[in-house]
């Protein structure tokens, strides 16, 4: 008994083809909806976990000392400095 025989038949119920397709669908069914479905599941459960944790987070606002001011305008003063070296080695103003 050739396939031919077996699909005009049908004896014997479910053929490999069939099974072959089957298992195309569900994997294609497996990428189309079930992978995009979890994957969104996923995110709005982060989303969910990430919300209530903001909750429960303390937040304080405080003004800055002038010690910290202090230390933020010498911060600006070095990255100042950094640039102008920077940019007068890359123009070849400096011999290093």
């Amino acid at each position: 008994m050739n396939a031919n025989e077996l699909f005009r038949n049908k004896k014997a119920g479910v053929g490999f083809a069939s099974i072959i397709g089957l298992a195309f669908l569900g994997f294609v069914a497996g990428w189309v909806f079930l992978i995009p479905i979890a994957t969104a599941a996923f995110l709005i459960y982060g989303y969910v976990a990430y919300t209530k944790d903001q909750k429960h987070k303390i937040n304080i606002n405080y003004k800055p000392t002038e010690a910290m001011k202090a230390i933020a305008r010498r911060e600006m003063e070095v990255n100042k400095e950094k640039e102008r070296l920077m940019y007068e080695q890359r123009n070849g103003e400096i011999k290093v």
